[in-house]
């Protein structure tokens, strides 16, 4: 019987190249700036907010917001805080320019005409003692931001009565998607791995810029403190978005190009 030789394996000519390119779809992009030595400016800030508060309560009807019933939340629509007239708005002014900036960086080229800003809204919350936001988005908006300019805490340890309390005033934010599945945690049977973190409660950080997509579902956990906690919010469109709005005053600001 004739043995059948075994032929050598000829070896392909081609050589290929690999492309490795990282896509991540579906983490949210957020950028944390804390600005550091800001007290005086901070200071002023809640000076021109409380101001403006008696202010713009006398005006207009106020509309429900995130379960807030009164206070200048609810009056968000009627006023622009980039828009008002003071030297610390417009520094802050800058520091939200610049955080956009860098806040594009993460998803685009930030010199691309598409990311272009057409508005944006801000508005400033004064919550008291035992008020709360409830959980909400953003949308349609393609990027909010939340700046911290007074926690409502003192900070001071021989001053039990103002000292922060579990997640009092905390923002927290929830993993997209969690809040629409039927089940979480050990009653869903095998767990997804991103249960472990699927809010994460952050508490008030004084001149901490926060940016975050506009679809992250959030809330206000109710403030138990004896001061008032004070924040300024935004919500950012971009040329890309083609929205069908019209960006005028007084809801709006529009950065001069």
């Amino acid at each position: 019987m004739n043995e059948l030789a075994i032929q050598p394996e000829k070896e392909l000519a081609i050589q290929s190249e690999t492309v490795i390119k990282p896509e991540l779809l579906w983490p949210s992009p957020t950028l944390s700036i804390l600005h550091k030595n800001i007290g005086e400016l901070n200071r002023g800030l809640a000076r021109i907010i409380l101001e403006k508060e008696r202010a713009v309560m006398g005006t207009g009807m106020p509309t429900t917001v995130a379960g807030l019933q009164e206070g200048l939340t609810t009056h968000w629509l009627e006023y622009n805080v980039l828009d008002w007239d003071y030297p610390e708005i417009k520094e802050f002014r800058k520091m939200v320019l610049n955080g956009l900036r860098e806040y594009f960086k993460l998803v685009g080229d930030p010199d691309d005409e598409g990311f272009e800003i057409s508005g944006i809204s801000c508005w400033a919350n004064v919550l008291r003692y035992g008020e709360s936001l409830e959980v909400h988005h953003h949308d349609p908006g393609f990027v909010s931001a939340h700046y911290q300019v007074q926690s409502g805490f003192s900070g001071d340890e021989s001053d039990p009565e103002n000292a922060q309390r579990g997640d009092s005033g905390n923002t927290v934010y929830f993993r997209p998607g969690f809040l629409d599945r039927s089940h979480g945690g050990k009653q869903a049977g095998t767990t997804s791995p991103w249960d472990t973190d699927w809010r994460i409660s952050a508490p008030p950080a004084e001149g901490k810029l926060f940016f975050f997509p506009s679809y992250l579902r959030h809330e206000v956990r109710p403030y138990m403190g004896q001061g008032q906690r004070i924040s300024i919010a935004m919500d950012v469109y971009v040329k890309k978005q083609d929205a069908l709005i019209y960006f005028g005053p007084p809801r709006w600001f529009v950065p001069q190009r």
